[in-house]
């Protein structure tokens, strides 16, 4: 095991698993074939010590989930080079494991450690579209209520019966459906989603009683100290006091909305972000999140010139503790905003996608933000920012300057965020005819996605046309490759 102490120690700390990376940094990687080739093989070994089983437990299921997870991410950057037999053996135990049994970014790294292997490759003696098809196949209890159940829609195995017995939406019994119940119960569902969808931002939707007198009065009293703090200990008193409000409060939402800590300087915003941990157990899980949209959010939203070093630090460092609050409350957010990017926000967003989003966090934003439906990108915000976002995105130079260094980031792209890619390039290519920082994304996406975007080469070809930049022969170069 101590020839992999290297590779294990690369796991463990990089926040990003990358095999030129470690390729680059250490040449002492086990065996003489790639280090993603020899991991890969290591982590298919049978572990001898384990009871016997069928299939042999293999050493990747010994591992915890964090490396897990970061082993299937080092295996992706280097995914061309896989045996493609090994790789779909390897992902067949993770996706095919009973429900628990795996970490959900495990998950998500063999989904996406499949994406990245060449078309066509399939386990040897079983054909690809049977894999597939059992990816995609519905889970065993969903099977189990069809079999049972006469279903209202075929495609929806609920029991008819149950329909009109349950609920209390009025459904009337009897052998035929209450044509006006099961109406009504459409109905309302449709005007919950029609009041969840307006307002492209919405509020974070957790139940919250309304804020008392009380609380009231002691939040417009930290409103007016939160601006005149002049010392580092009152600062630390001031987040020690909010926080305490908001819990007792149970709404901090509400409590921050009227609090509006975004007003303060910045280096009393910094003493925030660092003391103001709202985690209680009432806040299910989304205390980071209303951190980050009421400090972090409102100071981007309005960022005209480069952030201070002070508070980006700050910032950055709440986001990489955590980054999936930061992708809901920081990123969606700010791409979504109806002015667009500008300079410095996309130079914060660059710095934050690099330094504290695994590359499973950004495919999944790329995926949310291109490929998902509209509900899936409602970002986090307070009330008070709602008139700044959008539910569209405004494609300006910076936009495609950011998806140029995401795309720097070898993250891998699916082929549906690949097509809504190519159907921007193709729409927006005129309009940013002279546009480097057009050309220097164009270019970068042809030359990282060619395996995805050859098919749509006449497309891209036709939009390069469009481009008059000293890119435009490079791009062309790429897309019309030498027979």
């Amino acid at each position: 095991m101590e020839q992999w102490l290297p590779l294990f120690r690369h796991l463990l700390a990089s926040p990003a698993a990358n095999a030129a990376a470690f390729s680059s940094s250490s040449s002492n990687y086990p065996n003489s074939p790639p280090p993603a080739v020899a991991l890969l093989r290591f982590l298919l070994s049978p572990v001898p010590t384990l009871p016997v089983s069928d299939p042999p437990p293999i050493l990747f299921q010994t591992l915890p989930p964090f490396l897990q997870s970061q082993a299937l991410s080092f295996l992706s950057s280097s995914a061309g080079l896989l045996d493609p037999r090994l790789v779909r053996c390897l992902a067949s135990r993770v996706l095919y494991a009973p429900p628990g049994r795996q970490d959900l970014w495990a998950r998500r790294g063999a989904r996406y450690l499949l994406d990245g292997l060449p078309e066509g490759k399939g386990v040897l003696g079983v054909a690809s579209e049977e894999f597939l098809d059992g990816f995609h196949e519905p889970p065993p209890w969903l099977r189990e209520a069809a079999t049972l159940a006469r279903p209202v829609l075929p495609w929806l195995p609920v029991d008819c019966w149950s329909a009109m017995t349950s609920g209390t939406h009025g459904v009337g019994g009897g052998d035929d459906l209450d044509e006006l119940g099961l109406e009504t119960l459409v109905l309302e569902q449709d005007e919950d989603s029609e009041m969840q969808e307006a307002g492209c931002a919405p509020l974070l939707s957790l139940p919250a009683p309304p804020l008392g007198n009380s609380v009231v009065q002691r939040a417009l009293a930290l409103q007016k100290e939160i601006v005149m703090v002049e010392s580092v200990l009152v600062a630390q008193r001031v987040a020690k006091d909010l926080q305490d409000l908001c819990v007792e409060s149970g709404n901090a939402e509400a409590v921050l909305s009227v609090v509006e800590p975004w007003q303060a300087d910045d280096d009393t915003m910094r003493v925030l972000l660092s003391n103001l941990v709202l985690e209680d157990d009432r806040m299910h899980g989304k205390g980071p999140s209303l951190v980050l949209c009421s400090v972090v959010l409102p100071m981007l939203l309005e960022l005209q010139r480069p952030a201070s070093s002070v508070l980006l630090s700050a910032a950055l460092d709440l986001c990489k503790r955590h980054p999936a609050a930061a992708l809901e409350a920081v990123l969606f957010p700010l791409v979504l905003r109806k002015g667009g990017l500008n300079v410095p926000q996309c130079d914060v967003l660059t710095r934050i996608v690099k330094d504290c989003m695994h590359p499973l966090h950004v495919t999944a934003f790329c995926h949310r933000l291109l490929s998902g439906e509209e509900r899936e990108r409602r970002p986090i915000c307070l009330p008070q920012h709602h008139n700044n976002l959008g539910c569209h995105l405004v494609w300006t130079e910076y936009l495609f300057a950011l998806f140029y260094h995401i795309l720097n980031q070898d993250i891998r792209l699916t082929p549906s965020i690949i097509g809504e890619l190519i159907s921007v390039i193709d729409e927006r290519a005129s309009e940013f005819s002279r546009s480097l920082k057009f050309g220097n994304f164009l270019l970068c996406f042809v030359s990282k996605c060619w395996h995805g975007c050859k098919i749509q080469r006449v497309l891209l070809e036709r939009a390069a046309e469009r481009t008059n930049t000293f890119l435009t022969k490079a791009i062309l170069a790429k897309l019309r490759p030498a027979s």
